[in-house]
């Protein structure tokens, strides 16, 4: 719920333009086909083949401008959309007016306007009576309405979004509204404002419930979202600038003994020793793949400052050994490079190993590491009660 909610804050923007584009598909598929049978109809009648090569090639570049892309403004997107109409408007215009009357012409346009009345206006005319020009420019005022919600949405930012995907990522039935998350004491689930606030001192996470995933062939067969997600940022390409820094040398040479990669020939994840034996990451032990998906993120440049790992029982599969190792990567990646932990943990060995490895490495600087008793009130409720410096109450509970 955590994540989803974090995430979901993070790429608000994105997930808007998403859902624009999704809105905006069969949009895509009436604009393909008209530049289709536009083609057809100047190869047919044009003799300057290179007025039918330098302005039909592009069709074949036509469905990028209906997806997101992470580097061009949605602003932009929708200007070069409503360019492309008026490119083919203007085409079908100059067309001599023998050739727009013909019977060709007509059988070629026919299915299309057809579609088009049904699919954005529900009715439909006789073919001889419809302007297909006029038809592009109702289309513009369509698609200029689509985008106009979503800069409104992406204004702002309106928490019926994020309601909306926790009850589709959900199977059971989750009430979103019984939750709020706050960061220093401001509300980013602002339900009074029925708004979905922006962080400002993450800007990237990940949530690593089990290691058993990296390197699984057709994750996204699994179905579960943020093991895809996860998927997706050990496979990121990283400028490999913490390989060479104090914590990356650490996991290699004191921890794991080696080091993993993505291979994206292979695509596959390596774990290469030391001494140059090189094994697919997937038939390695549990605890080295644990430590594998730490280096991983820390050498392609995704631990940062601005990271929140949220990590679920991170000792499940670790040799007792490994615990006290885990803990005290944990808090040298918050004292190096500041990435923010959500732990959950039932093992006395990791929580007193980072509440002493804290106390040694963060300078008793007491305020860095939080520890919570989550104590059932009721049957299947339960409060999080902050343990302050004393964590024996912990230790009682088990």
């Amino acid at each position: 719920m955590l994540y989803r909610t974090v995430k979901t804050a993070i790429d608000f923007d994105k997930i808007i333009a998403v859902n624009l584009f999704n809105e905006l598909r069969d949009t895509s598929q009436f604009l393909d086909e008209l530049s289709h049978e536009t083609e057809i109809l100047f190869r047919e009648k044009s003799r300057d083949e290179k007025i039918l090569k330098g302005e039909f090639d592009f069709r074949f570049k036509f469905y990028s401008l209906f997806e997101f892309k992470n580097d061009l403004n949605l602003k932009e997107q929708e200007r070069r959309i409503l360019e492309y109409i008026d490119f083919f408007k203007n085409a079908l215009e100059e067309l001599p007016q023998e050739i727009r009357k013909g019977e060709r012409y007509h059988r070629r346009f026919y299915r299309l306007e057809r579609y088009f009345k049904e699919e954005f206006f529900g009715m439909e005319k006789d073919s001889k009576n419809i302007d297909v020009s006029a038809l592009l420019d109702k289309l513009k005022d369509y698609i200029m309405i689509r985008f106009k919600h979503a800069y409104y949405h992406i204004e702002n930012r309106p928490i019926d979004t994020l309601n909306n995907i926790i009850n589709n990522y959900f199977t059971e039935n989750i009430e979103a509204n019984n939750f709020d998350i706050e960061e220093l004491g401001a509300l980013i689930t602002n339900r009074s404002e029925k708004k979905l606030s922006k962080f400002l001192t993450i800007n990237k996470v990940a949530y690593i419930d089990t290691p058993m995933t990296i390197g699984v062939d057709y994750i996204r067969a699994n179905n579960v979202l943020h093991w895809d997600e996860l998927d997706s940022l050990l496979k990121g390409k990283g400028e490999n600038q913490n390989k060479n820094s104090k914590i990356g040398t650490i996991l290699k040479n004191e921890i794991i003994e080696g080091e993993a990669n993505y291979d994206s020939k292979r695509n596959n994840f390596v774990y290469k020793r030391n001494d140059e034996f090189s094994i697919d990451l997937l038939s390695c032990a549990t605890g080295l793949k644990s430590f594998s998906i730490l280096q991983i993120l820390l050498n392609n440049g995704f631990l940062d400052s601005k990271t929140l790992l949220i990590l679920d029982e991170p000792e499940v599969h670790l040799h007792p050994e490994w615990i006290v190792q885990y803990a005290r990567l944990v808090v040298l990646l918050h004292k190096e490079y500041n990435v923010k932990f959500l732990i959950g943990s039932h093992s006395p060995d990791m929580i007193m190993a980072i509440k002493y490895i804290a106390k040694k490495e963060l300078e008793n600087d007491n305020e860095l590491v939080n520890f919570y008793i989550a104590k059932e009130s009721e049957k299947f409720s339960f409060e999080f009660e902050l343990s302050d410096k004393d964590i024996q109450p912990i230790f009682n509970l088990f």
